[in-house]
């Protein structure tokens, strides 16, 4: 905790006491109620007043100081030693080498745990530090590594970000399925276009009803485009 935020905890402090001695003390008019939410309206103008005052001295301060807003979050958000030192044990027997601490939190930043590796890992894939940051962007999760696999899909750790940045769901594809489309129509990069251009199962449901027979992909992708 920085020197900064250390004094505005005394200052608030000070003036916690200072308030309450001044409701104690004061003239006996009121109610203890009113006392108390005019001492809780003071203690909150009092807190803002110093965040805002220590705030505004590191943007006009000395550089190279700490921001104790930063100091807060950074407190709230930074996980305990031994939640770090835990990640980094196990990232070491999975296969990733002694990680510094720096590099153990730069990971945490990006959503990579050692549990979601683990979790990835199960499920067949063994992701370098880089491609599970990359995961994580993509919104990749076991769940949907899982579920590509089960419906037949042998996809490499890129084709999974690609396919769920392009917002191809275990949920479509499944679907897709269901109303007769192969695994062999469904390639990756069918499945990328469709999504790309809003092709979903409900759209395929209602050009099936309409004409009687699957459309193919392609007049899928077209019918699509032209309803935009």
């Amino acid at each position: 905790m920085s020197t900064k935020f250390k004094n505005l905890k005394n200052d608030l402090q000070d003036l916690e006491q200072e308030v309450e001695g001044s409701v104690r003390g004061g003239t006996s008019t009121g109610s203890s109620s009113g006392n108390s939410k005019v001492a809780n309206y003071i203690l909150l103008f009092a807190f803002v007043a110093v965040l805002l005052f220590y705030a505004g001295n590191r943007i006009s301060g000395v550089v190279g100081d700490i921001n104790p807003i930063e100091d807060i979050v950074q407190a709230i958000e930074e996980p305990s030693n031994d939640i770090i030192e835990g990640m980094g044990n196990w990232m070491e027997d999975m296969g990733y080498g002694q990680l510094t601490r720096e590099e153990l939190l730069a990971l945490r930043s990006e959503g990579v745990t050692a549990t979601y590796t683990s979790q990835i890992r199960d499920v067949g894939y063994e992701p370098t530090l880089e491609q599970l940051v990359e995961l994580q962007r993509a919104d990749v999760s076991a769940t949907y590594a899982r579920m590509m696999n089960e419906l037949g899909y042998d996809l490499t750790v890129d084709q999974l970000s690609e396919t769920r940045r392009n917002g191809v769901t275990a949920y479509f594809t499944s679907n897709m399925m269901d109303l007769g489309y192969t695994l062999e129509e469904l390639t990756v990069d069918e499945l990328i276009g469709m999504r790309s251009v809003g092709v979903d199962h409900e759209m395929a449901e209602d050009l099936i009803a309409e004409r009687g027979e699957r459309p193919t992909i392609a007049e899928l992708k077209r019918y699509a485009i032209s309803n935009q």
